[in-house]
């Protein structure tokens, strides 16, 4: 049988850091819209960029916690 074994800050934390970022991706669309709506270009092109940087953020975690699987190190 297979000891359980606990997760390591590094694991932890990139999964706590993924999931922070998808939470943000899942409502930053309905928040651009209400600042485009409300007639604040600026609030929305820059959250326009944190939804564009967010993304890219998202997917070096992914990635990451992928290598991560692969080598036996989650």
């Amino acid at each position: 049988m297979k000891r359980a074994t606990c997760l390591n800050n590094c694991s932890y934390n990139c999964i706590k850091q993924l999931e922070k970022k998808l939470s943000l991706l899942w409502v930053i669309d309905e928040y651009i819209k209400d600042a485009e709506i409300c007639g604040h270009k600026e609030c929305a092109r820059a959250l326009k960029q944190i939804k564009k940087d967010e993304e890219k953020h998202t997917e070096m975690l992914k990635k990451l916690i992928k290598e991560k699987v692969k080598k036996g190190e989650f």
